[in-house]
């Protein structure tokens, strides 16, 4: 029994589909994906443009709310810590702030109610990155 064609034997057998007799050894979809590793590159490559696409919906929303959490920041910095009364009491209910929006946002995806209520969070998750920057900023004010 001697085969007709001649089939290239492979160090790495990834499991995908193999050559078919009637298929010729270079209709396999450009060079990256004859291999494993080139396959891996090809599904990294769209999994980034995936997640680059994604970001780029409500991009203005996004921007607005980490500009306005820096503006909120430098108010509770500058407004409130004016008289010096306040100081502890404002600390205290960012930081609750900071770890309450961070628990419902990055607790388990089972847990989390789908729809409106996510996307809200996850809103309001880029005002607390604005937070966060504009208090690291002011910390570097203050140490100058």
């Amino acid at each position: 029994m001697k085969n007709s064609r001649w089939k290239p034997a492979f160090a790495l057998e990834t499991g995908g589909p193999s050559n078919a007799d009637s298929q010729d050894f270079e209709d396999d979809g450009g060079f990256l994906g004859r291999t494993r590793l080139g396959r891996l590159i090809q599904a990294a490559g769209r999994e980034l443009l995936e997640k680059l696409n994604s970001a780029r919906s409500n991009s203005p929303t996004k921007i607005f709310l980490v500009l306005l959490g820096f503006y909120t920041a430098n108010a509770l910095a500058t407004i409130l810590g004016q008289t010096g009364d306040w100081d502890v009491l404002v600390a205290g209910v960012v930081v609750a702030a900071i770890e309450g929006i961070g628990m419902l946002m990055y607790r388990k995806p089972m847990s989390r109610p789908p729809g409106r209520f996510q996307s809200l969070i996850a809103m309001v998750n880029y005002w607390k990155a604005g937070v966060c920057l504009g208090l690291f900023v002011d910390a570097f004010k203050l140490g100058s």
